[in-house]
């Protein structure tokens, strides 16, 4: 996966460099959304946290008849909700390369898929001090204000689709996939590995 990762980019590179007859020039493009992140599957964030907001910022940096290539950060928080007396959560952080598709016959709708490297990381508040959030995401404490944080990271990978309601409004919807690299026990447990999103929201075109 990860040479996966360094073709992608490469290749988005390449694009970028492209002084051909089918590249169109035009002023860099930000995309500014926010959304809802709703996670899925079955895993240890779906089964112990809930979505709150999203956010994500997006520079594009080619464009072509065929494919805009855009750097993006997304940020999504997620409130742990497994036990109603411990307080914390923890933030998906995604820096990604996005292929967005250019459709002639429908302008306005802009599917893309997208590569990167993702970083889950994690705080809560709980009596354990060998509290392993990763591997042992439902033990059972007794919280006494003592706060453990752990952040773990993998590959990512995902698409979505956009539709412009005007030249800087639009509408997004998305799913990611998320793949940690964990060491020890836990490496090859899916429940633990994996997390799996949907994100539903609104951005502006600056």
């Amino acid at each position: 996966m990860k040479k996966l990762l360094i073709a992608f980019i490469f290749l988005s590179f390449q694009f970028g460099n492209a002084q051909d007859k089918d590249t169109v020039h035009l002023e860099p493009l930000f995309d500014i959304g926010l959304h809802y992140p709703l996670s899925t599957g079955d895993n240890f964030i779906a089964n112990g946290y809930v979505g709150l907001i999203g956010a994500d910022v997006r520079y594009q940096f080619a464009d072509t008849r065929l494919l805009s290539i855009k750097a993006n950060v997304t940020v999504d928080y997620f409130d742990y909700t497994f036990f109603d007396d411990v307080n914390g959560g923890a933030f998906v952080i995604k820096p990604e390369i996005i292929g967005e598709f250019n459709i002639p016959s429908i302008p306005k709708l802009k599917p893309y898929v997208s590569l990167g490297y993702s970083f889950f990381t994690v705080s809560l508040k709980t009596s354990s001090t060998g509290f392993d959030i990763i591997s042992n995401p439902d033990p059972v404490f007794q919280p006494n204000d003592e706060r453990v944080s752990d952040t773990q990271s993998g590959i990512s990978y995902g698409f979505g689709v956009a539709y412009d309601i005007t030249d800087s409004f639009f509408l997004e919807v998305s799913a990611d996939f998320i793949k940690l690299d964990l060491d020890g026990d836990i490496s090859g447990n899916r429940f633990n590995e994996n997390i799996h999103t949907v994100g539903m929201g609104v951005g502006v075109r600056l």
